[in-house]
């Protein structure tokens, strides 16, 4: 526990106040309530996500989940974690992204955190929206097709747990309701 409130108190320093409460919370919370239901090692499953993200939180989102690894394995070792554990958070880190260009989860930890990850992004449907107008030049059609994208790649792909598909379910409906009479009009 105190090896996971030193993690916490490093990661929360490195983010914005922005990504700590819309992105890393929530992935966290969503980790920890899948590792209670399929009886994984919470406190693996809790550094994973906290770590999960901190190669875009220090160096941007190019490559960050290769960028990230080494970056965990400093903290990790700063705060006295043994190799298995290092090694288990390198590879949810290297294996959370859905496109699993580089890995594909193998562990139920690091599935855990590649689906809590999807999972936090159906709670932050605003934030997405203004993410994509960022990155799409303010252009809210554009906007509302990437986070629409978005949303359907981890419904699709990501959520790859019975369990986690569950827990999203009414949520999902919910989002598909309103883009699905937002397009009317688009």
């Amino acid at each position: 526990m105190i090896m996971i409130k030193k993690v916490e108190e490093f990661v929360k320093k490195e983010c914005n106040e922005f990504d700590w409460k819309y992105h890393i919370v929530p992935v966290v919370k969503y980790a920890k309530l899948l590792a209670k239901k399929l009886n994984a090692d919470e406190e693996l499953v809790e550094l994973g996500a906290l770590l999960h993200d901190i190669g875009r939180i220090k160096f941007g989102g190019k490559n960050h989940e290769i960028r990230g690894i080494p970056e965990a394995e400093n903290i990790l070792k700063k705060v006295g974690a043994s190799q298995k554990v290092i090694d288990e958070v390198k590879h949810c880190i290297e294996s959370y992204r859905g496109n699993w260009n580089y890995k594909k989860p193998r562990t139920i930890i690091a599935k855990i955190v590649a689906n809590a990850d999807a999972m936090a992004h159906f709670n932050v449907i605003p934030v997405l929206i203004q993410l994509g107008l960022k990155k799409e030049s303010n252009d809210i059609e554009k906007a509302f097709q990437w986070v629409y994208e978005k949303v359907e790649r981890d419904w699709n792909n990501k959520l790859t747990i019975p369990e986690a598909k569950e827990i999203m379910k009414e949520k999902y409906k919910a989002i598909k309701l309103l883009f699905d009479s937002m397009r009317e009009y688009m």
